[in-house]
């Protein structure tokens, strides 16, 4: 994985982080009539999910583009 591959992996899973967070709240505020928990749980199970998911697939893409790295010698 070259260098600007992980630079523009790395800033759309976090754009992609960013919106699914936004629209997590902005839909949660709306209010979601198939939702039978209570807002703040909502808010923060999808605020966790988002960074989690960033922290899983950045750690991914970093593993990639440092085994990459290292075999360049």
């Amino acid at each position: 994985m070259s260098d600007k591959i992980f630079e523009v992996s790395f800033c759309t899973l976090a754009a992609a982080v960013i919106i699914w967070i936004a629209a997590g709240i902005a839909l949660t505020a709306v209010g979601l009539p198939w939702a039978n928990v209570q807002t703040p749980l909502l808010i923060f199970l999808t605020i966790l999910i988002g960074l989690i998911v960033l922290m899983v697939g950045g750690g991914v893409l970093l593993y990639l583009w440092g085994r990459n790295y290292m075999a360049r010698g």
